[in-house]
């Protein structure tokens, strides 16, 4: 069965009137084609047709088979364009085959005929389309179209294009107006083989070009419905509704400012909820206006703005509703019948709760140099759909030892961020976390603590030793100290008691004893001890070890660094006769301490040093006699791992080693 008797059997079950938009009977519009194709299907539906001619219809000049078929159906055959009211619509049957032009004679007909109707509601329809997305549209029919949209009118329906489509109200220029645009409708989809449509043009809403079927129009006194209905065995179908309107500019009597805008409620959060826009329209008089179009507007972004399902009711009352992802004031307006409304609502959204997916948590710098950088934390809360949170509390951790988290000063700004900041002793890396309001961030940040310039650096060294049995013991450092600086001084002697009470200076101050640096070797009766001074002052300086007892084979090491030390973790111990010895391992307690390592034996001054646990040494001192052999090493940047002293002796010897981690600060 061919596509126009499928649609001819439609027909049989929809009342009405039956419009068709030419290109009837195929392929010529002849008398025989319309006496042979189009009488046996929807010719049983003649009596109720009224038909608008197409360019098959004029294949011969004067199209005498459609007229000759329809008679005064088809309106006067030297025009083909009439007009006539349907119910609360006024019908123009319009001919896209003669001059239509501005000026022509079709032209200024539809002028006179639009100004002459009391109907509100209008529609048209003619053979070529205005707009369509396929290969057949024509901007000669835009004269046409222009006088129409000035009337008002709703529907413009078409045909020539065998498909289906459907486009938003617009003007006679393609530009979308949903409260005065006229509504196109291509309905050739009666029998003939489908034509493709390309790619949808500028407000096209549906298109279909595979399904015949019937477009069904239901026509009352404030609008319409359309529905698309298929031929049996298709699934495709479009249904909808729109409303009457005034023709631009007309007003219909509106008035500004008495007219009203209202929002309900005022204050939404955003991606969640909605406000319900109440437009209440009224005349110079305070009386409603019913069967107004309402057209709705709102500032700012991420809105959903719903425009009222209809007119106007009687209390002159249409309502939209309005919701947002993105947070701000919105002011809402409205016009009605193209007259803009004085007030305007204002609808207040706000931010959603603190999503830990979309806030942030950033470092800047991401390395810093442990014991004197910071890097500032920046936390950003936001909710769901972006929007910055003020007023939160932010809570920051950190991993890791050592550090100095500084906790933001306040709450979030206006911009959702709170900062605050991070330094540390320790050299590693550290994860920076987040909590807002008690939500923890799924982001974090990383900064590296590396470790910084020594805070101290060694300046001189002097060392002395006595073979014969005394009680003191001293030595001057080669050239003057400087103020400010910390003296240290390693004490030996031949004895398995502590022997020494004090350690002083030229100037009569006392030293600091530095704590676990006492170590015996109870193997060869020797003894070993560290003594410190931190700010010394300036210029030559002698420093004396006094023992509660003669003792043979005592020794000083002296040694000067800059800035200010303080000790931090010690140890030492002893050995039976070796060449490679070892002090114990400590931990210091940060990154960038000095260490000093010292060992005495009873061998020959023969001491070199090697490599440690993850330190690198350099030898500083090495004194004493043939009997006896003191030495002394030092590291100036450690991490904050486990590190020992290592010597080397020339000859397996009994040994005492020790190591004393300091604390520096900046000289």
């Amino acid at each position: 069965m061919n596509g126009d008797s499928l649609t001819a059997n439609l027909l049989d079950t929809i009342p009405g009137t039956v419009f068709v938009m030419g290109d009837n009977a195929y392929p010529d519009a002849s008398s025989s084609d319309y006496t042979n194709c189009y009488q046996p299907t929807w010719g049983r539906h003649k009596a109720r047709t009224r038909p608008a001619p197409g360019n098959h219809e004029y294949n011969t000049s004067g199209a005498p088979g459609y007229f000759g078929y329809f008679g005064a159906l088809a309106g006067d055959p030297t025009k083909g364009y009439y007009s006539y009211d349907l119910g609360d619509w006024h019908i123009i049957a319009l001919n896209s085959n003669v001059p239509r032009t501005v000026g022509s004679p079709q032209e200024l007909w539809l002028k006179a005929d639009l100004a002459a109707s009391t109907k509100r509601c209008t529609l048209a329809y003619l053979h070529t389309p205005l707009f369509s997305s396929g290969s057949l549209s024509s901007t000669s029919v835009q004269p046409l179209w222009q006088d129409l949209y000035d009337a008002g009118a709703e529907i413009v329906v078409t045909g020539h294009e065998h498909n289906y489509q459907r486009f938003a109200p617009q003007t006679p220029t393609g530009v979308a107006d949903p409260a005065y645009g006229i509504r196109e409708f291509i309905a050739g989809m009666g029998g003939a083989g489908h034509f493709s449509v390309g790619t949808p043009k500028p407000n096209t809403q549906v298109q279909d070009d595979q399904t015949y079927g019937v477009l069904k129009l239901t026509l009352s006194s404030t609008g319409y419905d359309w529905k698309f209905i298929p031929v049996a065995g298709k699934s495709f179908t479009d249904s909808g509704s729109g409303t009457c309107h005034d023709a631009p500019g007309s007003g219909s009597g509106v008035s500004a400012s008495l007219s009203t805008v209202s929002a309900s409620p005022t204050t939404l959060t955003a991606g969640s909820g909605s406000a319900t826009i109440t437009v209440t329209v009224k005349d110079a008089n305070g009386n409603p206006i019913s069967g107004a179009t309402v057209v709705l507007a709102a500032t700012g972004s991420g809105d959903t703005l719903t425009q009222p399902s209809g007119t106007t009711n009687s209390s002159g009352v249409a309502t939209g509703t309005l919701s947002s992802t993105v947070t701000g004031t919105k002011t809402v307006s409205a016009t009605a019948n193209g007259t803009a409304i004085t007030q305007t609502a204002a609808v207040t959204v706000n931010p959603g709760p603190v999503s830990a997916s979309q806030s942030s948590v950033t470092a800047a710098p991401t390395s810093i140099a442990a014991g004197s950088g910071t890097s500032t934390i920046t936390v950003t809360a936001k909710d769901a759909n972006g929007n910055p949170i003020s007023g939160a509390t932010v809570v920051l951790a950190a991993t890791g030892s050592g550090n100095t988290l500084t906790q933001p000063s306040g709450s979030t700004n206006a911009s959702g961020v709170a900062t605050g900041t991070l330094g540390s002793t320790v050299a590693e890396t550290k994860t920076v976390s987040a909590t807002i309001g008690g939500t923890a961030i799924t982001q974090t940040a990383t900064v590296t603590v590396t470790a910084g310039s020594p805070a101290t650096s060694f300046v001189q060294s002097a060392g002395a030793e006595s073979d014969n049995a005394v009680s003191s013991i001293s030595k001057a450092f080669t050239s003057n100290v400087t103020a400010g600086n910390t003296l240290i001084a390693v004490v030996s002697w031949e004895a398995t008691t502590d022997l020494v009470t004090r350690v002083t200076d030229a100037c009569g101050q006392t030293w600091i004893r530095v704590p676990n640096s006492l170590g015996f070797n109870l193997a060869t009766a020797q003894g070993a001890v560290v003594y410190y001074f931190p700010n010394t002052a300036a210029g030559p300086c002698t420093v004396t070890a006094t023992l509660s007892a003669p003792a043979s084979y005592t020794s000083i090491g002296l040694h000067e660094y800059t800035g200010t030390l303080t000790p931090d973790v010690a140890s030492t111990s002893a050995g039976a006769s070796s060449t490679t010895v070892k002090s114990p391992l400590i931990t210091p307690t940060r990154s960038g301490e000095l260490l000093l390592g010292y060992t005495f034996d009873t061998g020959p001054s023969n001491t070199t040093i090697t490599q440690g646990s993850n330190v690198a040494w350099v030898k500083r001192l090495d004194w004493g006699h043939p009997g006896l052999a003191a030495a002394t090493e030092d590291f100036l940047q450690s991490t904050a791992a486990p590190v020992d002293a290592q010597f080397i002796f020339g000859t397996a010897n009994p040994y005492l080693a020790g190591i004393v981690a300091f604390v520096p600060s900046a000289p």
